[in-house]
């Protein structure tokens, strides 16, 4: 594994295995209630524990070499990937989605998430140094910022802004883990407790699905706008000490030694952007008109098979390699030059 933690890869491949397996479960929620249950337990926790993962191994530092990666590995590839993909859907009969729009399509506003993320979080803790205070009052003020801002209506899908505010606490949190030298997969003293947390959460999503409602999960819109009112606050801020105690039970339930699987958790970003546009072709091809035991069931091995294929191609969506490189190349011929 070349020195790398296999825990944290066996949690971005089971973690975008979840991912994939929610797109494909999400068009049939409005058809059953088992259905949407699932839907809600995954997004419950699959979204705060890969962005806890990414802010865990963020450099946290503003430089013009990580200035470059976060402009080719997010923001270039996010405006690219997302004109590629309503090009597709617009040719394959899906109208919805348009070239020039400030909202993120489908799902490629966690692409454009992270780049807002990578930013903030130096630029917070430049402040923080003046101010004196640490990363830890970072988390709680990212807390508050979701909180309040939940109660703005303008702070909705335009530059997915909602969510960028709703989840960097959870970036900001991996972060203050590694600044801790704390270990996630360490929270809870065994495997029974971490089960035991799922199973009762599990049950509570059944047994209150307002608590758990995709909209308060999505982090996309406003309190006013999901029917909340004053209570959203205090649902937002229950909800995230669920999710906070979902991600280190999910932590814990890892396997801590590699095997043969393990490599695919490195090829997590072409899994994510690919599994899109064939989610989206199943739609259009009406896959998900009919609602049967046997499509449903069929979902899992689909999402396995994707995450197995497409984990495997020789694709690499990363674009900063090739821009520091000529960027390098023309720093080497200027000292030449000199």
């Amino acid at each position: 594994m070349n020195g790398r933690n296999p825990v944290y890869d066996h949690a971005k491949l089971v973690l975008i295995f979840l991912v994939v397996l929610g797109h494909l479960i999400e068009p049939y929620i409005v058809k059953s209630r088992m259905l949407e249950g699932v839907f809600n337990f995954i997004y419950l926790f699959h979204m705060p524990a890969f962005i806890f993962i990414s802010g865990y191994f963020s450099k946290a530092e503003l430089t013009v070499r990580t200035g470059l990666k976060l402009l080719g590995d997010y923001l270039v590839l996010f405006v690219f990937i997302q004109l590629v993909f309503v090009a597709v859907m617009k040719g394959i009969g899906m109208d919805q989605y348009q070239f020039l729009t400030f909202q993120p399509a489908y799902i490629y506003w966690y692409l454009f998430a992270m780049f807002a993320w990578s930013l903030i979080l130096p630029a917070g803790l430049q402040l923080a140094r003046f101010t004196k205070f640490g990363v830890g009052h970072i988390v709680v003020i990212s807390v508050l910022i979701a909180l309040i801002a939940g109660y703005v209506e303008q702070i909705g899908w335009m530059f997915s802004l909602s969510r960028i505010l709703v989840f960097f606490p959870f970036f900001v949190l991996g972060y203050y883990f590694k600044s801790q030298n704390w270990t996630i997969y360490q929270a809870f003293p065994n495997r029974k407790m971490a089960v035991s947390v799922m199973m009762i959460v599990a049950l509570m999503i059944w047994i209150w699905p307002n608590l758990f409602q995709f909209g308060l999960l999505s982090g996309a819109n406003s309190y006013f706008k999901m029917g909340l009112d004053e209570t959203g606050l205090i649902l937002r801020l229950v909800l995230y000490m669920i999710q906070c105690l979902m991600i280190m039970a999910f932590f814990t339930l890892l396997p801590r030694k590699p095997f043969v699987f393990s490599h695919l958790g490195t090829k997590t970003l072409t899994i994510y952007i690919l599994h899109g546009f064939l989610v989206k072709g199943l739609v259009a091809a009406s896959y998900f008109d009919e609602l049967t035991i046997g499509r449903v069931l069929f979902l899992p091995v689909l999402a396995v098979v994707l995450v197995m294929v497409l984990g495997r191609l020789p694709i690499r969506f990363q674009l900063s390699p090739y821009i520091l490189k000529q960027t390098n190349r023309e720093k080497k011929n200027k000292e030449k030059v000199s």
